[in-house]
């Protein structure tokens, strides 16, 4: 009987879980070429992105929080170009790009103290 009931409680519970998992999809992944990166007091999260190298994508930074000092993201692109940009509260900051090459391209705050990367592919 006690088996029963756990077998019951489990056929109830694990596929609600397994939906829900299942619509989470990862921030570093974006059919549309779209990637939000949110910055929050813990810094850039997802602090790794992967990107598909030769194709155009948005990087859209988002500061979610006043407790941290990224109120800037600055982004070294491989041929030199440098990217800062400001990134107010609660406005989403869009970056589009495109990486011709696999490799780890980084980004931080101003202050280079919170930091992320891009994981070209």
């Amino acid at each position: 009987m006690m088996f029963l009931r756990y077998a019951l409680a489990c056929a109830l519970v694990l596929p609600a879980c397994s939906r829900e998992a299942s619509k989470a999809e990862p921030a570093s992944t974006s059919a549309e070429g779209r990637f939000e990166i949110k910055v929050t007091k813990n810094g850039f999260e997802p602090a790794d992105v992967k990107v598909p190298a030769g194709k155009r994508v948005t990087l859209v930074f988002e500061r979610k929080t006043d407790e941290t000092c990224a109120k800037e993201v600055v982004l070294q692109l491989p041929d030199g170009t440098k990217i800062d940009k400001p990134l107010p509260l609660d406005t989403p900051v869009e970056i589009a790009a495109t990486f011709p090459t696999s490799g780890v391209i980084g980004y931080a705050c101003g202050m280079d103290m919170a930091r992320g990367t891009l994981t070209v592919q």
